[in-house]
């Protein structure tokens, strides 16, 4: 399958001098985090992304020629347990996570062309690791194709249709349909 990579991209990886890195983009209750897998502050699309170094780990990401989902998880460790119930507080189950995949200029450190987004998701619910000392929070990312296994809760009627749209009167008459006998010939 064809990749829309840039082109500053494709000739880092063709170079035999690459440094590459994940960045992530997960959403909580109090804010979007941006962080990536180096070290110190890294600048991208107007966002600062802290780096978590040795204190993340990310998941495989597998791809497939089956329509099925596949997931995926970021971890963080070294968290002080003090901080554990603000961390499940903050925790949102269904809000989105990007996972990008980018090369690094090391003298600059500045990303080389534009990040290739590796996965896109919604966190589903946290694992913990709690020890003596320090916490790991396991978040396990679901893709979005997980959403076919779920049955659809939306009604066709108008009223459903008002809380989605208000003032749209494209279903007022489905209503209708269950009292007309239709005779097909």
């Amino acid at each position: 399958m064809g990749r829309n990579l840039s082109s500053p991209l494709l000739s880092s990886i063709a170079s035999n001098h690459i440094c590459p890195a994940f960045l992530a983009v997960i959403t909580f209750r109090s804010s979007t985090q941006y962080i990536w897998t180096g070290v110190g502050n890294l600048s991208y699309g107007g966002n600062v992304y802290r780096g978590v170094g040795a204190f993340g780990k990310m998941g495989a990401i597998a791809e497939g020629t089956q329509v099925e989902a596949q997931g995926t998880s970021v971890t963080l460790s070294g968290i002080d347990p003090a901080l554990l119930s603000d961390c499940m507080t903050d925790i949102q189950v269904g809000a989105s996570a990007v996972l990008y995949f980018a090369l690094l200029d090391t003298a600059a450190m500045t990303v080389l062309g534009t990040a290739y987004p590796c996965f896109s998701g919604r966190v589903d619910q946290p694992v913990l690791d709690i020890g003596l000392d320090t916490l790991s929070i396991t978040l396990k990312l679901e893709s979005r194709l997980s959403n076919l296994q779920r049955a659809n809760l939306r009604r066709y009627t108008s009223a459903d249709q008002q809380l989605y749209y208000p003032g749209d009167t494209g279903f007022n008459f489905v209503e209708l349909l269950n009292d007309i006998a239709l005779k097909w010939s």
